[in-house]
């Protein structure tokens, strides 16, 4: 039951792998090492029992009470294998079918001797390790030497006594040195947290400060920094947008209200009603222009506008649309020069596309000075379609230059709005423009005015 309770943290998960990894790398560390070191023992020893075989081989054996090496001879005559060892000096033989050896015999090892190859083997003799060595003399006799390796285990026990003793010590030390990296490494994760709580809490300014040494952690922070930075700037978008809204809305129902009052404070002749309420449709007009581009806006942005597209001549579309505004041109007295190439056509829903053009001229008028000019141009390479409008009026601020798509944003709001503009038309134009697959981009001409150009993509034309 309590160990459901306990809350496992992502730190204790990364202590158990710190913890589990060491520990695994500690023990093959350790038995590496204990075994090269039992190895090396055995192998010196080895070496000892060649050169000793070496010897007796040429004296003879010797009382096996004088060294710690107990040799023997084993001599064969016919399929008879006798076995001739030196006790204090007195020489006794002894068959190896007698049974009465004691000593563990292994007659492969034997006869791979009287074949002329020498073998090493490890035997236990009355519970007493033992290292043997079968060593060739000549044709019908071998020699075999034994040392004891009681001394060596007795070593090892306590190498591995030792061991044992100091674990415990080391795998706290590993338990604790792995808590510490875990925590080393979870602070971007932390970090991560607080940020995030702190948003929660409306504070959208908040970033994560983190010098980390690790590649992987360093994405990690400048992504999610990246990713307040568009919360951020879609959240304040968002507000000035619902702000900009509640005013535009606001401004001709005002202007409604306030012109209705007065109508109604007394009676007036027709002709005046008939004026008060041209004003009026103004503004209704305006208001109903609003809603209609707040509704494409929202369709846009919600993806659920499905383009309807078809081949359309784009300077037949200048023509209707210059056409259209003929009685504007004629009463500013304006010099509209036409430079088409022809011909020149895109696959684009026809309706959207005419309405992106329609504000562009649209603004090309609003922004014009009387007897000024403007200036439509189309052309078609190899490098897609270009579309100019270009105006003779005081140009855009370079403050305001990368503003001017934005929804609502207008760089001389009176004009704007006694003109009956929403401020949404270059945002509108832009997304349609993008949603063909083309650009628009804006810039200040040499001589005055503004110059607007979209680009649109030759592989649908």
């Amino acid at each position: 039951m309590l160990l459901k309770k306990m809350t496992i943290t992502f730190r204790h998960k990364l202590t158990f792998i710190y913890f589990s990894v060491t520990l695994c790398l500690i023990f093959i560390f350790v038995s590496t090492l204990y075994l090269s070191f039992k190895g090396s023992i055995i192998k010196k020893i080895d070496r000892t029992l060649l050169a000793e075989a070496r010897i007796a081989a040429t004296r003879g054996i010797t009382d096996n009470n004088a060294d710690k090496i107990g040799k023997v001879m084993i001599k064969k005559t016919g399929n008879e294998y006798m076995q001739v060892s030196n006790i204090h000096g007195e020489i006794s033989i002894t068959s190896l079918k007698s049974g009465n050896l004691g000593w563990p015999v292994k007659m492969s090892l034997i006869d791979k001797a009287f074949n002329g190859a020498y073998s090493f083997d490890t035997v236990s003799f009355r519970g007493e390790p033992y290292r043997v060595l079968h060593f060739p003399v000549d044709k019908s006799s071998i020699l075999r030497l034994g040392y004891s390796l009681q001394k060596v285990d007795g070593e090892l026990k306590e190498l591995r006594n030792l061991f044992f003793f100091f674990l415990p010590f080391l795998l706290i030390t590993v338990a604790i040195f792995g808590y510490h990296m875990a925590g080393r490494t979870i602070v971007p994760v932390v970090r991560l947290t607080e940020t995030a709580d702190k948003i929660k809490k409306g504070n959208l300014k908040e970033r994560i400060q983190l010098d980390s040494p690790g590649l992987e952690i360093r994405n990690l922070v400048r992504v999610f920094n990246n990713m307040l930075d568009s919360i951020q700037k879609h959240v304040e978008g968002h507000k000035r947008f619902t702000s900009d809204v509640s005013h535009e809305i606001r401004s001709p129902l005002t202007a409604l209200k306030g012109s209705i009052e007065v109508t109604l404070r007394r009676k007036r002749k027709p002709e005046e009603y008939e004026d008060i309420l041209k004003k009026n449709l103004f503004e209704v007009n305006r208001l109903h222009k609003i809603s209609d581009n707040l509704l494409l806006l929202a369709r846009a942005d919600h993806d659920i506008i499905e383009l309807r597209k078809s081949w359309v001549d784009i300077n037949e579309l200048l023509g209707l649309i210059v056409d259209r505004h003929k009685n504007k041109i004629f009463e500013k007295s304006l010099n509209v020069i036409e430079e088409y190439q022809e011909p020149v056509e895109f696959l684009s829903d026809r309706d959207l596309l005419e309405e992106a053009l329609s504000n562009l001229f649209d603004n090309a008028l609003k922004y014009t000075p009387d007897k000024g000019s403007i200036f439509l141009k189309t052309e078609q390479s190899f490098h897609g379609i270009t579309v100019t409008f270009h105006d003779t009026g005081a140009g855009i601020p370079e403050k305001d230059m990368e503003r001017v798509f934005e929804r609502f944003y207008r760089v001389d709001k009176t004009r704007s709005r006694l003109s009956g503009g929403s401020g949404l038309g270059l945002a509108i134009t832009k997304w349609i423009i993008e949603t063909h697959g083309g650009h628009i981009s804006v810039k200040n001409h040499k001589n005055g005015g503004a110059t607007f150009t979209i680009t649109l993509p030759v592989d649908d034309a």
